[in-house]
């Protein structure tokens, strides 16, 4: 047998021949059976796929963006180029804070690691304060909705 290791299944089927100290070498009947098998696998991921004219299970018009309900303001860019790095902004316009807090929010966000220079997170904390303070109203489509239980 010299450099070659069998290995028989049976007499009637594939041989696997493996050279000493090389890759896997597969006799013409094994290969056809791995190609048979590969395009059995992609017919199956084809087959699979949800097809273009198809409905998506979300439609796109009823997507919430958070980024939609930020008010135009100086500090608008400033949220989208440094806060929207680490996180969406769904926590963001949800919240309603005090100067204060929000000051506190923005400082362990730059502590953290957010890009923002001194002049920019105060910026950033006025806007965010005027922007959604206590005072402010939570758009309804952030609002939790309550599991109402039947009797």
């Amino acid at each position: 047998m010299g450099n070659f290791v069998v290995i028989r299944i049976s007499r009637k089927t594939a041989k696997v021949h493996r050279r000493k100290g090389s890759t896997w070498r597969l006799s013409p009947v094994a290969t056809r059976i791995t190609i048979v098998g590969l395009l059995l696998v992609a017919a199956a991921t084809v087959f699979a796929a949800p097809r273009r004219n198809q409905e998506i299970a979300s439609p796109q018009e009823n997507v919430i963006q958070p980024e939609n309900y930020l008010p135009v303001g100086e500090a608008r860019n400033l949220i989208f180029k440094t806060c929207v790095q680490c996180h969406d902004l769904r926590n963001t316009v949800t919240q309603r804070k005090t100067a204060a807090a929000w000051k506190r929010t923005v400082d362990e966000m730059v502590w953290r690691g957010a890009p923002l220079m001194i002049d920019e997170a105060e910026i950033v904390t006025k806007y965010l304060a005027a922007s959604f303070g206590p005072d402010k109203p939570i758009p309804d489509e952030f609002k939790k909705k309550r599991a109402v239980k039947e009797p």
